[in-house]
């Protein structure tokens, strides 16, 4: 009977030392605003103008991670320039973006908000006006310039009241590629599908 116990001790012992994962990324439903703004990146369209999305994920690292980067690929391109197509804020600080997750001991095993703000997504302005109507806006598309930003609604109620918009993103692969660091030469991956 004595060793029993002593097996089942160590059995316990060995479930719970199991090692966890170095970086868990979850994506929720954002209650950030959608937003319209000029189409800087491809002035040359007239027609269309950026609907903006917020994404939001919960980013828990565990003590071994050094910091997380990520990267975002929308209709398998992968943005590279973050000024113009993207740009991540931390959930409790919206004004400054940021380019890195670093580890702070402080918020280990918790969760970090972060929110991607997304500029990549073109729609056209006969769309766009609809959904100004729609969300009693009463601004002007013609004259938008740098800086402009038009607020729509919150995402969680707005992909609830524009599912056709929605069904279109999704039709495209779009995710976001999580990479947790941890030393000189250990990479963890996570890549998460973008569930607009």
């Amino acid at each position: 009977m004595k060793y029993i116990y002593k097996y089942i001790l160590i059995i316990l012992t060995l479930f719970s030392c199991q090692q966890k994962e170095p970086i868990i990324v979850e994506q929720i439903i954002s209650k950030e605003v959608v937003t319209i703004l000029p189409n800087l990146k491809n002035p040359f369209i007239k027609d269309s103008v950026v609907i903006s999305i917020p994404v939001e994920f919960k980013v828990t690292m565990n003590s071994t991670v050094d910091y997380v980067v990520w990267l975002f690929r929308i209709n398998n391109k992968t943005l590279w320039d973050d000024v113009i197509d993207y740009q991540v804020y931390k959930k409790q600080n919206k004004t400054k973006p940021i380019y890195q997750l670093d580890s702070d001991k402080s918020l280990i095993d918790k969760p970090i908000g972060i929110i991607i703000k997304e500029r990549n997504h073109l729609i056209s302005k006969t769309d766009a006006r609809k959904l100004l109507r729609k969300y009693n806006q009463n601004r002007s598309l013609d004259n938008l310039k740098f800086g402009d930003t038009i607020k729509l609604v919150t995402y969680d109620k707005f992909r609830k009241e524009n599912k056709i918009l929605i069904d279109d993103f999704e039709k495209v692969k779009d995710s976001i590629h999580f990479k947790a660091v941890r030393g000189e030469k250990e990479n963890f991956y996570v890549v998460k599908k973008i569930n607009w």
